[in-house]
């Protein structure tokens, strides 16, 4: 099995799995990063190659990727779903360069292809995976606390006195109960590497 399919993989020399070396280099530890960047290189740079990007973009976005990983390590609940995270974070990555160049467009009297209207295949890909791990995690909530989530969200502008009627709740706890199970959303979206700062 490839050392990419399989967080606890070993490489050459690499006796550490991936959970021991993202809570090392969590605490700081330069060879636990060093052996992460040399395990999972591949995975970034094969995730950046499908956007077919420019050589010097595509060493933007390993860099930037690692910086993006770095600065967000101490989010990641599940350190055997960093190889997910790390391809979710360099697909953003390529996705933000692409729209930077498209705002970077030249003047309107130099003759350029335009791009198409509407969300491009990456964009249309992303958005699918982001409405999956949403799937996932509110079918992860207790049965009361979905069809809460179904009411509140299927719907624009819920009456919370509707909601809490049909719920059999106080209207006063709705809004309550909705912050909570954003948070708990919010916490498994995150270990998914959909988090919001990300």
């Amino acid at each position: 099995m490839s050392p990419l399919a399989n967080g606890r993989a070993r490489t050459r020399g690499g006796d550490r799995s991936t959970t021991e070396l993202v809570e090392a280099a969590g605490r700081g530890v330069p060879q636990a990063w060093d052996e992460l960047v040399t395990r999972y290189g591949a995975l970034v740079r094969a995730v950046a190659a499908r956007y077919r990007l420019q050589e010097a973009d595509a060493a933007d976005v390993v860099q930037t990727t690692w910086l993006r990983v770095l600065e967000r390590l101490h989010t990641l609940h599940d350190p055997e779903r960093f190889g997910g995270w790390l391809a979710t974070i360099t697909s953003r990555e390529c996705l933000a360069l692409l729209r930077r160049a498209h705002r970077e467009l030249p003047g309107e009297d130099i003759a350029v292809e335009r791009p198409a209207a509407g969300p491009g295949p990456e964009a249309l890909l992303l958005a699918g995976e982001e409405r999956a791990a949403v799937g996932e995690a509110v079918a992860g909530l207790p049965p009361r606390r979905q069809e809460l989530v179904r009411r509140l969200f299927r719907q624009p502008d819920p009456a919370y006195r509707e909601v809490a009627r049909a719920m059999g709740m106080p209207t006063g706890s709705i809004g309550p109960t909705r912050g909570r199970i954003l948070q708990m959303l919010q916490a498994s979206l995150e270990d998914a590497g959909f988090g919001l700062s990300a």
